[in-house]
């Protein structure tokens, strides 16, 4: 390799590590949700991100003074819904009704968001759920 090519090859192996790095931080889950720090939330759906590379549900939790406050809750891809035969409608239910559901999460690290997490089940008023990640019976023991 020639001397004066030295510069290039640094900056794209530069490029390459960055790059790397951001796909990597993007699919760390323990980076972003804490499995210690569990919550269970009732509330309405408003809305449902049915998008890659993640599904969003939005969930408006009302507190005892009435006011509410909403909710990020990240899940699989909508591929590995679809493959499990899960729809956006079959998630959305009867939330325009204003449903009230119960969801189990894992929370947000991150401090200034901390209305966020990483669903693992969400229950119907009817009874039937979707457990999405994790172990059943934990959710079940509790």
């Amino acid at each position: 390799m020639n001397v004066r090519h030295v510069p290039g090859v640094v900056w794209v192996a530069l490029v390459v590590v960055i790059a790397a790095t951001s796909v990597q931080a993007h699919h760390s889950f323990s980076g972003a949700f804490d499995i210690n720090k569990r919550a269970t939330l009732q509330g309405v759906l408003s809305k449902i991100d049915w998008v890659n590379p993640h599904v969003y549900l939005y969930l408006d939790v009302k507190d005892n003074d009435g006011k509410v406050t909403t909710w990020a809750l990240e899940s699989l891809p909508t591929n590995h819904l679809r493959g499990a035969g899960i729809t956006r409608n079959d998630l959305w239910n009867k939330a325009a009704a204003g449903e009230v559901v119960t969801v189990n999460i894992y929370q947000s690290k991150d401090v200034a968001n901390h209305r966020a997490g990483w669903l693992i089940r969400i229950t119907y008023a009817d009874g039937h759920f979707f457990h999405l990640s994790g172990d059943p019976n934990e959710i079940a023991s509790k």
